[in-house]
C-alpha cells in the first residue's frame, strides 16, 4: 500500500508540473534567437572579410606575375643592344624621363618611402618606361639606371599598379654584361 501511495503521489506531481511547464517561455525563445543572430552575423562578417582578402591576394599575385614576366623579358635582351634598345636606356636619357623624386639614400633608384612629384595626379610615382600593352586594369612601368661605378651593369625595377588601387608591386634586379 505504501508503495502504491508513493507512486500515485509521484505521478500526480509529474502531471501537476506538466500543467505549468509545457515548453519554452517567450523570453527563453527571444534570448535564443538573439544569441543565434549574433553568431550568424559574426560568421557572415568573417565570410565577407575572407572574400575581400582573397580577392586582394589574387590581384597581388597577378601583379607579381606580370612584373616577373616583364622583368624576364628585359633580362633576356642582349647586353650588346642595350645602348640602342629603348627598353633598357637609362631613365635620364629617355624622352619623358621619370617623375622627379628625392633620392634620399643615394642609390639612384626611387624607393617606396622617398617623396616624389606627382605630375599627372594619379597618386603613384611613374617610371620613365611604360608598357603600352599592359593588360586591362594594370599599368606596367620600369626604371633603368646605369651603374656609375664603371662596371657594366644596369639596375632594373619593374612596377605593376592596379588601376583602382594605389598599391603596387615592385621587383628589381641587376643586368650585367653576359
Amino acid at each position: 500500500m505504501f508503495l502504491k501511495k508513493t507512486i500515485q503521489d509521484y505521478l500526480c506531481r509529474i502531471q501537476a508540473a506538466s500543467l505549468f511547464e509545457k515548453g519554452f517561455t517567450l523570453v527563453e525563445i527571444m534570448v535564443a534567437i538573439v544569441v543565434l543572430s549574433i553568431g550568424f552575423f559574426a560568421a557572415a562578417s568573417m565570410q565577407i572579410s575572407a572574400v575581400s582578402t582573397n580577392s586582394s591576394a589574387n590581384h597581388i599575385t597577378e601583379a607579381t606575375n606580370l612584373a616577373q614576366s616583364r622583368l624576364e623579358e628585359l633580362m633576356a635582351l642582349e647586353y650588346s643592344r642595350i645602348s640602342t634598345d629603348p627598353d633598357l636606356i637609362d631613365d635620364a636619357e629617355t624622352a619623358g624621363g621619370p617623375e622627379s623624386y628625392t633620392d634620399s639614400n643615394g642609390n639612384g633608384l626611387r624607393d617606396e618611402k622617398e617623396p616624389y612629384t606627382d605630375s599627372n595626379s594619379n597618386g603613384v610615382w611613374d617610371a620613365a618606361h611604360v608598357d603600352l600593352n599592359s593588360p586591362p586594369g594594370y599599368t606596367i612601368t620600369w626604371s633603368v639606371l646605369d651603374n656609375t661605378t664603371g662596371s657594366p651593369e644596369k639596375y632594373i625595377r619593374v612596377y605593376v599598379t592596379r588601376h583602382n588601387n594605389k598599391r603596387r608591386v615592385m621587383l628589381s634586379c641587376i643586368k650585367s654584361r653576359d
